[in-house]
């Protein structure tokens, strides 16, 4: 057994191995390894022992066609080589979510920055739609009392012509009725005209006739 100096820290397999060097584990204990080492607690010792004392152990005698136990040495070698691929894997991962996560942080602060730009915009547009509403508003407000006057004037308008149309149809009415009548006047007054010439004609005729005779 070898001599070991005064470590700080948990007892390895790699220290307990150390300490038994040439040694057969089977002939050593926990207390003579814990008084070499001057560390550690004995159950922990105890357990490297007997992991050292299996690695050490002959092989059993292995029947024809079966595999021997794969020596501890060479488990430890791969579990190792496991462990830290496994290590480097879970590190690469953890880089690759980290850049990951940064980029999705970016991302949705460029997000936020351009909700937070449209939002402005439709804040805008809001207001420019509201002042068109407005002027539309103040617009049909305006037409509709346009087109009320417009009604006004086209039915006073239409009062108007109905109006004069009834004055037309009276004056034209009576015209009529004076044509009529001065119609009738005249010839009333052509025939009486008439009858005086008649009348006159035969008094002429009498008086020459009355010549002739007293002729």
């Amino acid at each position: 057994m070898t001599d070991e100096t005064q470590n700080t820290g948990p007892i390895t397999l790699d220290d307990v191995r150390a300490a038994i060097g040439d040694t057969d584990p089977s002939t050593t204990n926990a207390s003579k390894l814990r008084a070499a080492v001057g560390r550690g607690s004995f159950a922990t010792i105890q357990k490297h022992l007997d992991a050292i004392r299996a690695e050490r152990a002959p092989a059993p005698a292995v029947a024809p066609g079966t595999a021997p136990a794969a020596p501890q040495e060479a488990v430890q070698v791969l579990w190792s080589a496991a462990y830290c691929a496994a290590q480097a894997n879970v590190l690469g991962r953890l880089e690759a979510v980290t850049a990951e996560r940064d980029a999705a942080r970016t991302l949705a602060a460029t997000q936020a920055q351009d909700v937070e730009a449209l939002s402005v915009q439709i804040d805008d547009m809001a207001t420019a739609g509201a002042a068109a509403a407005a002027e539309a508003a103040t617009a049909t407000a305006a037409l509709t009392a346009g087109q009320t006057a417009a009604d006004t004037a086209a039915a006073a308008a239409e009062a108007a012509t109905a109006a004069m149309q009834a004055v037309i149809d009276k004056v034209t009415a009576a015209a009529a009725a004076a044509a009529e009548l001065a119609k009738r006047d005249a010839q009333i007054a052509a025939a009486a005209m008439q009858a005086t010439i008649d009348r006159m004609t035969d008094q002429v005729a009498e008086l020459k006739s009355l010549l002739h005779k007293s002729a």
